[in-house]
């Protein structure tokens, strides 16, 4: 993965002291550049970008709701993974959010990009511009300044629109807002193509499998991947398949539990049952593609009840959604 570069301030829409204030940042930053499918409001400066080969990304379609006890209620998301551009710009003072998003919205359209869902101010929710950073993870620099985001914003405005090619979709999110201690608006622009990860760069030798199953009764997995919301096995899974099936062909007597994980996103109960379908799903691979004998595998779901690492962070969240094979 390559990164486009990183301001020590990309997501600080606040004015604070240990870094620039939005309204005095007058050049792009450091090594940031627009992406080639979507050039940048006139007169904007980009003000944070980066860039991965292959990631996910998480986007709102739906409203923040409320609870009965008042409290923000996620709004429904869609998950997709592919080459992953976020940028932020600072948009001319004399101009609103909504004329600039406005103006993307019809550069989308006139590209012929289909629109997935989009709100305008109150029609997002009330706490649209705390929530959906969060859900989409703007802040780039994690740190507790940049976690600050639009929250010192007001009349958020989203679009989530697709362009589908046969090389790969396009989903651009796009998301304004005026702020309103700089007195100008500020554009997120997230664009995510669809494209293969590259596999096959590691690989994962049958006796480190073995030696971690004798000195810890455990090892841990990662790279079975999953189409969202489904227990369906990806196609990029199959060098992690083939070695716990050579494992499983080498050693007749070894009897496995393939426990699924998550992440904390969503409910437990949901969680839960989907990671244990998920584990099911390996263990019918196992067997049918590996002939390996039913009654050798077992399969559990965890769901987010055993995290290794912090669910705050995408990092630690990709770190928690994993598959252990644990020996009986």
């Amino acid at each position: 993965m390559r990164s486009l570069g990183l301001c020590a301030a990309v997501l600080v829409l606040a004015s604070i002291s240990a870094t620039p204030r939005a309204q005095d940042i007058e050049t792009d930053c450091e090594g940031c550049k627009d992406h080639p499918m979507l050039a940048r409001y006139p007169g904007s400066i980009l003000f944070g970008a980066d860039q991965k080969a292959f990631e996910e990304a998480t986007m709102p379609i739906g409203p923040v709701t409320q609870s009965d006890a008042g409290e923000p209620v996620a709004p429904k998301t869609l998950n997709v993974t592919g080459k992953r551009t976020r940028l932020l710009y600072l948009a001319p003072a004399t101009r609103s959010a909504l004329e600039v998003f406005v103006n993307y919205k019809e550069a989308l359209a006139k590209a012929g990009m289909s629109v997935t869902w989009t709100c305008s101010d109150t029609e997002c929710g009330t706490d649209f511009l705390h929530t959906a950073p969060d859900i989409m993870h703007l802040n780039l620099t994690g740190t507790s300044a940049a976690s600050d985001g639009f929250t010192l914003a007001e009349r958020p405005r989203y679009l989530l629109a697709k362009l589908a090619r046969p090389q790969g979709d396009v989903q651009v999110m796009v998301m304004a807002a005026d702020l309103t201690e700089a007195h100008r608006p500020a554009v997120y622009v997230m664009l995510i193509e669809s494209k293969p990860m590259d596999t096959g760069l590691v690989s994962l030798a049958a006796n480190a499998l073995d030696q971690n199953l004798i000195t810890t009764g455990k090892a841990v997995i990662y790279g079975i991947t999953f189409d969202f919301d489904k227990a369906d096995i990806k196609p990029e899974s199959k060098p992690q398949l083939d070695q716990i099936g050579k494992l499983l062909t080498e050693h007749a007597d070894l009897k496995l539990a393939i426990t699924g994980h998550t992440d904390n996103q969503g409910g437990a109960d949901y969680n839960q049952k989907l990671s244990q379908r998920r584990a099911e799903a390996i263990v019918a691979a196992l067997s049918g593609s590996y002939g390996i004998a039913a009654n050798r595998l077992s399969a559990q779901g965890m769901g987010a009840s055993s995290p290794v690492a912090s669910n705050d962070n995408e990092d630690g969240r990709a770190k928690n959604r994993r598959v252990e094979l644990v020996k009986r």
